[in-house]
């Protein structure tokens, strides 16, 4: 009792502490930007899928929202995910699944704190390198998917960083981890990869005599545990194959060229600067210190490389090198301490104790009522979705009269396919760029970019709609060619061929909403810009 007394008190002193108070505020800080509405377009089309599922209590074998690449079959890497996904949206709508999501990538940094805190660091330096890791990563927080992986890879940085440290059993956790990991997300292949390098790292580090190696019977552990997690990680409908095809989208030249998410960060972009100064940083310590384990260095290199790869791998830098950003930086601060000072008298524990508390609940209180619950009540046909998804034109589409063939934007499917496809509308392509194949997105990208062929593929397709955001190359060649416009809002613009105009029967644009509707905003602001729709 005694001990667990002392124990208690020696958290509270530490928590307390100004250290301990910068810490805990980082960490406070840290909910605000993981928390948000839902910003990636891929969630729509999970959620549908999800849906899918649950209804007919098996998998999907093949394409069920296009009309170009229905017959692909779909290695549904996600499965899991996306039935958690419907089951939260029934239970608790759009907030449930933010809420999770939110809290999960929180958890991810919290884990990258306890791993940093193994090394025991300057508590300053720790707080002020995981606030860098939160900003750096900001161009990819948010409630989505791959948020599974960056926390399983913060998780598993984690227990191997404690294993090979301490030793242990928790070590064997990662067995049953990855086989919920590889039915959630094919990111599962990072968390293998990164216990590989770690390994592979130590194995060659020994022979070079790196500093602060790990116990070789340790590192032979992690071994064992690598083989077994990749073993157990085909436990998954789609068996050994899930491996391989894990890979794909890493080789697959068209989505690293057309995906957005899939290109280089691009360092004039304000919001990628603080991932910038977390790179070049990290490479000066280590310089400037002179020393760094061989894991370590392995982690840095590899995840560079991705990082530079691709905007989405930013977070995969972060997870892994946060803690050795602290500990090159809290190495750097040791090296060049003053003689201590007398210590000044500080205020009583219970005193500090208190205010820590009171401080916390306060924050929680402004965090909750200030940022969650207004993104958690956020409804999908609400003004925030509007103006980033084709809200207001899908509800124009799902009042025609038969389904509809319609071209459209890549990012814009996964709506369009969530909104429609239970009416039998198909689009042309949606956010699986590997269930699209390369063919299928080259082609897509011969058409946005109106390449001399851009018509004749649409047509040939059997398109009945193009459904585009407005003042693209692609709505201003459509109307420049005497296509007909349909519909059209502050996002998007729709035309069908002449041939076509009279056979579709199409809804006409509606010409007032309730009040407080988005639609109603958004037409408006397209009846005073422009005269109204054509």
């Amino acid at each position: 009792m005694l001990s667990t007394r002392g124990g208690v008190r020696t958290r509270l002193d530490a928590l307390s502490s100004p250290g301990g108070l910068f810490v805990s505020a980082v960490l406070a800080i840290a909910t605000l930007p993981v928390t948000g509405v839902i910003r990636d377009p891929d969630f729509w089309w999970h959620l549908r899928a999800g849906q899918l599922i649950l209804a007919s209590k098996a998998l999907i074998a093949t394409d069920p929202f296009t009309y170009t690449v229905a017959s692909h079959h779909w290695t549904m890497h996600e499965w899991l995910t996306e039935v958690l996904f419907a089951v939260m949206h029934q239970a608790g709508g759009l907030g449930l699944i933010v809420l999770v999501l939110s809290v999960l990538t929180w958890f991810g940094i919290v884990w990258i704190l306890l791993r940093a805190r193994l090394r025991r660091p300057n508590l300053f330096v720790l707080g002020i390198g995981v606030l860098l890791a939160v900003v750096a990563g900001y161009p990819i927080w948010g409630p989505r998917a791959q948020m599974i992986t960056f926390a399983f890879s913060c998780l598993v940085l984690l227990l191997v960083e404690r294993h090979l440290e301490r030793g242990g059993r928790l070590i064997w956790l990662l067995v049953p981890l990855f086989m919920l990991w590889s039915n959630l997300h094919s990111g599962f292949i990072i968390g293998l990869g990164f216990i590989a390098v770690v390994v592979a790292a130590e194995l060659i580090g020994g022979r070079l005599r790196f500093a602060d190696g790990a116990p070789a019977s340790r590192v032979r552990t992690l071994g064992v545990v690598l083989i077994l997690s990749a073993a157990v990680a085909m436990i998954n409908p789609n068996g050994p194959a899930i491996l391989v095809y894990a890979f794909q989208t890493q080789g697959s030249a068209a989505q690293q060229s057309l995906i957005l998410e899939w290109h280089s960060p691009d360092f004039h972009d304000w919001q990628v600067w603080a991932f910038e100064l977390m790179l070049l940083s990290t490479v000066a310590l280590i310089v400037a210190n002179r020393r760094i384990r061989a894991r370590d260095a392995a982690l840095v290199v590899v995840t560079i490389a991705l990082a530079l790869q691709s905007v989405r791998h930013i977070a995969l830098f972060v997870a892994a090198v946060t803690p050795i950003w602290i500990d090159q930086a809290s190495m750097l601060v040791r090296r060049r301490r003053r003689p201590a000072r007398p210590r000044r008298a500080v205020a009583p524990l219970a005193f500090r104790a208190t205010t820590f508390v009171t401080v916390i609940l306060l924050v929680a209180v402004v965090y909750v009522g200030g940022r969650l619950v207004p993104d958690m009540r956020t409804q999908e046909n609400a003004l925030a979705y509007a103006q980033q998804y084709p809200v207001c034109a899908a509800r124009w589409l799902a009042a025609a009269p038969q389904p509809l063939r319609i071209f459209n934007q890549y990012g814009e499917g996964g709506y369009l396919a969530y909104r429609l496809s239970a009416q039998g509308d198909r689009v042309f392509i949606f956010g699986d760029a590997a269930l699209m194949g390369d063919s299928m997105l080259r082609t897509y990208g011969d058409v946005e970019g109106v390449q001399p062929e851009w018509e004749s593929v649409i047509e040939e397709s059997g398109t009945d709609l193009v459904l585009f955001d407005t003042g693209t190359p692609l709505a201003n060649i459509l109307e420049a060619s005497g296509w007909i416009k349909v519909y059209q809002d502050p996002m998007s613009v729709a035309f069908v061929p002449v041939s076509k105009y009279h056979a579709l029967h199409l809804p006409a644009v509606p010409a007032a909403y309730t009040p407080g509707d988005p639609c109603q905003q958004q037409l408006a602001s397209v009846t005073s810009n422009a005269g109204g729709t054509g």
